[in-house]
């Protein structure tokens, strides 16, 4: 083992010749065989103790096989959940990953980092799982203990660990980014066919802007009026058939618990985005503990064609909203899948800038690629474009970000001569930006609603 400065406030555990430090308070818990877990320990009110799970494992593939198989087994295994981001990082002086996906179970909306790394015919994989409402300050205590790892791999006989994710067992070399990996030096594992299945699901109905609007103007109340019912029939159909109202404009109980967002108002997110002349909005009220989910076409629906509804069938018809209802800590997981934000290798090219109206422009149509651009920027301009800005008015927050598909995520900086500069994001930070955000708008101090 090599000596290292211990982090203050953390100790060092070791399980199957791995050494990482872990904060003192908290406990080992039981875990499955081959297995080390740690968790926080018990406070008043933490219905969700985060934990971490470090297991090591026989391996006989490579960690782009590894990360790929990891990544494909989680979306199998769980039900919902969202990848938000794959990076390459180092762990312990080698090349390692990470991983992070969001998903709701048991009642709670979590979110993951997994890490990543091979070495010597042995897989190590360290798993730091919180609510998302205390993630931001969790996962970078998962870093820590990642950072701290000491791997000794063959330290311990390779018979100790378990062989459930070798290539004999189906593990296969996963599809390279050919590019990426000339750049880097080494295989790295392709990206870009995730988008194309993994996109935002809604089983809510689908209501026309005339009824949102409708049921906006009338949130404080509990039913339509006759004179409401007789002069708009077209959008009260439309309410009946979604289960929202009874034949005399009753609201339902469900329409009733819906609306409690409304009457009860925290804070709000708009989100607007254009692909390809198409402008479509997600809109969130969130108050009364819930969130009042209005979503226009996706970026996965737009792009990829991923229907929204979990049947696969059905898309989203330009003018109309999908209605649903969310938890405020899902929110977070909810706006990553509808604007796209999930793993890609962003890289920095040499086409910084984009003259005034190129960046609407190119959300609508491929740009004219320049004689000069390098292989970075020929990849982002060769993707297609989905543009989207985020505002929370409550705290005066706004944000606008280019979804390159394969080339990832780019924040979007207003120049002084109305055009745009790009800067290449990897999507972890986009996610920490929402978490940080929406944590911030709901301890702010709820607006009135109009």
């Amino acid at each position: 083992m090599t000596e290292r400065i211990l982090p203050e406030g953390y100790t060092y555990l070791e399980h199957d010749g791995a050494r990482l430090a872990f904060p003192v308070e908290w406990e080992r818990a039981d875990a499955p065989a081959g297995s080390l877990a740690v968790v926080h320990p018990e406070a008043e009110g933490l219905a969700f103790r985060p934990n971490v799970v470090v297991r090591v494992s026989d391996y006989a593939g490579s960690l782009p096989a590894l990360a790929a198989f990891s990544l494909a087994t989680t979306r199998a295994q769980i039900n919902g959940c969202h990848f938000v981001a794959h990076d390459e990082l180092d762990l312990d002086g080698g090349e390692g990953r990470r991983q992070r996906f969001a998903y709701a179970a048991g009642g709670f909306d979590l979110v993951v980092d997994r890490y990543l790394a091979v070495r010597g015919g042995r897989a190590l994989e360290i798993t730091v799982t919180a609510t998302v409402a205390l993630a931001y300050e969790m996962l970078p205590v998962g870093a820590v203990v990642a950072g701290s790892l000491d791997w000794d791999a063959a330290a311990v006989p390779a018979s100790s660990g378990t062989r459930d994710a070798e290539v004999s067992s189906g593990t296969k070399e996963p599809r390279h980014d050919r590019w990426l990996s000339e750049l880097a030096g080494h295989p790295i594992e392709d990206l870009s066919k995730l988008p194309a299945v993994q996109g935002y699901r809604s089983d809510g109905p689908t209501l026309s802007a005339a009824a949102v609007n409708l049921l906006k103007e009338h949130a404080k109340r509990s039913r339509f009026g006759r004179f409401d019912v007789a002069a708009h029939q077209a959008e009260m159909g439309e309410l009946r058939a979604a289960g929202l109202i009874d034949a005399a404009g009753k609201f339902s109980p469900d329409l009733e618990f819906i609306l409690g967002a409304l009457r009860e108002p925290e804070f709000r997110i708009e989100i607007g985005a254009r692909h390809q002349g198409l402008d479509t909005t997600l809109d969130i009220h969130v108050g009364a503990g819930r969130a009042l989910v209005l979503a226009g076409p996706s970026a996965p629906e737009l792009i990829h064609g991923v229907a929204p509804r979990s049947d696969g069938l059905g898309g989203t018809p330009r003018g109309t909203f999908l209605l649903d209802l969310a938890t405020t800590e899902g929110v977070p997981a909810l706006i990553a899948a509808w604007a796209g934000l999930g793993p890609a290798w962003s890289v920095t090219g040499n086409v910084r800038t984009l003259e005034p109206g190129e960046l609407e422009r190119g959300c609508d149509a491929p740009l004219a690629v320049p004689t000069d651009a390098d292989a970075a920027s020929r990849r982002l301009l060769a993707q297609p474009w989905f543009g989207w800005s985020m505002t929370i008015p409550d705290l005066g927050f706004e944000r606008t970000w280019l979804n390159a598909g394969a080339a990832g995520h780019y924040a979007v900086g207003a120049l002084d001569d109305g055009g745009s500069e790009l800067v290449p994001v990897a999507s972890a930070q986009v996610w920490d930006v929402l978490l940080q955000e929406i944590g911030a708008a709901t301890i702010a101090r709820p607006a009135a609603w109009e």
